[in-house]
């Protein structure tokens, strides 16, 4: 299927707010022992279940998937056989995960929850909640190729739409 067949309304969003990063420490005396590392930031894990081929999307790129999404215990909280959707549109960790699958590959991905919808409630989505996705990259062009697919589309409908809407009555 190709991402020219869906309208722009069909877009999912899923961006939401993401929770504020703590404020750094100050840096320990010359005299005191060494600090410990800061935590890590945190990072989407993803498993490659079924490789892509060629490259993967950008964050200003439209990709066409199927996932599933759920919570760590195997609640899903939505799914799609097919959505289109702008990579930068979605929250973070999810775009983190797009940028790095290929067309055609099947994937796993964990999101933390900062990465994710942080300490709001979204919906089934209880806050603080790491996210799970089982993910297949139908699909992906670039904004200007879907940019240029929309405005055939449209003119197309347009074409095909009668140009005097009175003519198409039927007369009394």
């Amino acid at each position: 299927m190709k991402i020219a067949s869906l309208a722009l309304a069909s877009l999912a969003a899923l961006a939401l707010p993401v929770a504020a990063q703590a404020a750094a420490k100050p840096a320990a005396p010359a005299a005191a022992p060494a600090p410990a590392a800061a935590a890590a930031a945190p990072k989407v894990t993803l498993e490659t279940v079924t490789k892509g081929e060629g490259a993967s999307p950008g964050r200003d790129d439209f990709v066409l998937i199927a996932y599933k999404g759920m919570l760590k215990d195997g609640t899903v909280f939505d799914q799609s056989d097919a959505t289109p959707m702008p990579v930068g549109e979605v929250v973070p960790g999810f775009a983190d995960g797009l940028v790095q699958m290929q067309r055609g590959g099947s994937y796993r991905l964990t999101i933390p929850s900062a990465l994710g919808y942080g300490a709001e409630a979204s919906g089934p989505i209880p806050a603080n909640s790491d996210l799970v996705f089982e993910v297949q990259l139908i699909d992906w062009k670039t904004r200007a190729e879907f940019e240029q697919m929309m405005a055939a589309v449209q003119a197309q409908q347009e074409a095909a739409a009668p140009a005097d809407p009175q003519a198409q009555q039927p007369k009394p």
